[in-house]
């Protein structure tokens, strides 16, 4: 806000003599807040979720007063520009213990969180909703309050902490009988198992969630399910069963417009393309799926495929292109506090200073990010430990 129009506002409030008319008109501002963030989540998260029940019932006048946000990158529009008087609003209902709120408010700011951070404070955020849904005894509430904890958890590498969180949620949603609740936990949970290695309860429970989603006619939530198990593949080598996953997924994301889902298909086709030895079609692959993290002011993607640019470039002997993508990721991640991605820009450093020959400086970047990997539990640790020991076994570094 302006700050003449702030002045203004402020004096026209001191006018307001009855408490009652300044606790309707603050009543209606956090409806407005939390009928547009309700709005706006639906189309940032990318994925349908149980919707918590309204906090209170917005007049009709707040809900004509509610912008049209026509898709996703309208929504994040209105939620950047919003995000300071949204976390004001939902500081208001905390100091207030107004709890329903709190719930309903911190859903509302899940996408934006989930994508921007600070995880930090999105950690604190949902742990105060899980608190708050506890004490009004809401138990959907609590359970998408937990499963998003548990998505900001994996996101800072705390992988025990996350499958806590997601197994909790998922019990919670068993115990409602919301199969949506069900997939979207469960396709969490696989997430995070593939993360530590245990790539057969990982496809297990994917697949689980892949059938739920088609049970319930639920595109995106298939496309986003076929997009892990097609990782998963990758993984395991199945690489024909990877590539077809990530473009019946990428076939889905472009049928429905969502620009991040098709991004993370192309960068997991370029991934295994490069696996596969076909680097013309990796390079091309992962160039688009860079330039819609680009657009879509995702750090997060642009750190993953900056390192995969990096490892394509290695792999070409392209030694100062391949630094220069895994120093561009390594910023990113620092910047959104993302571990993984941390971990193997500073692992795609070493790699190429070992093949440049700086052997000390490779040992040196290696070790920063096993220790990295190993605090996170990844599986990415026996590679790097593996390439470690090679080292020493080799002599003293240069």
């Amino acid at each position: 806000m302006h700050d003449l129009i702030r002045e203004h506002a402020r004096a026209l409030a001191d006018r307001v003599d009855s408490g009652d008319d300044r606790d309707r008109a603050t009543a209606r501002l956090l409806d407005y807040y939390q009928q547009t963030a309700a709005r706006a989540d639906a189309l940032i998260a990318r994925q349908a979720r149980p919707a918590p029940a309204a906090a209170t019932g917005a007049d009709a006048a707040v809900l004509a007063a509610l912008p049209a946000l026509a898709d996703s990158e309208q929504a994040l529009a209105w939620a950047r520009a919003e995000r300071a008087s949204l976390l004001a609003c939902l500081d208001h209902a905390t100091g207030a213990g107004q709890h329903a709120r709190i719930i309903v408010l911190t859903a509302g700011l899940a996408g934006l969180l989930r994508r921007d951070g600070p995880w930090a404070e999105a950690i604190t955020r949902h742990t105060t909703a899980i608190r708050a849904a506890r004490s009004v005894g809401d138990r959907l509430g609590q359970a998408n309050a937990l499963r998003e904890l548990g998505v900001v958890r994996r996101l800072t590498g705390d992988y025990p902490a996350a499958a806590q969180a997601l197994e909790q949620a998922l019990g919670i949603y068993r115990d409602l009988g919301d199969r949506l609740g069900q997939a979207n936990a469960l396709r969490e949970l696989g997430a995070l198992q593939e993360l530590t290695g245990d790539y057969p309860a990982a496809a297990q429970v994917l697949e689980q969630a892949l059938g739920i989603y088609r049970d319930l006619g639920d595109r995106l939530g298939q496309a986003n399910a076929l997009w892990n198990l097609g990782d998963v593949w990758r993984m395991t080598g199945d690489y024909p069963a990877g590539i077809q996953a990530a473009e019946q997924a990428l076939g889905i994301y472009q049928d429905l417009g969502d620009r991040l889902g098709q991004a993370n298909a192309l960068y997991l086709l370029g991934l295994v393309r490069r696996l596969t030895g076909d680097y013309p079609a990796a390079a091309q692959l992962l160039e688009q799926a860079l330039g819609i993290y680009r657009d879509l002011r995702s750090r997060g993607g642009q750190a993953m495929a900056l390192n995969e640019r990096g490892t394509l470039h290695r792999a070409g002997g392209e030694l100062a292109q391949a630094e220069m993508c895994h120093r561009q990721a390594l910023d990113l991640s620092r910047e959104i506090a993302s571990t993984w991605n941390e971990a193997n820009a500073l692992a795609g450093l070493g790699r190429c200073a070992l093949a440049a020959g700086r052997t000390s400086e490779a040992a040196d970047h290696l070790r920063r990010a096993l220790e990295i990997f190993r605090r996170i539990d990844a599986a990415d640790a026996g590679d790097v430990s593996r390439e470690l020991a090679a080292l020493t076994e080799a002599g003293p570094p240069a």
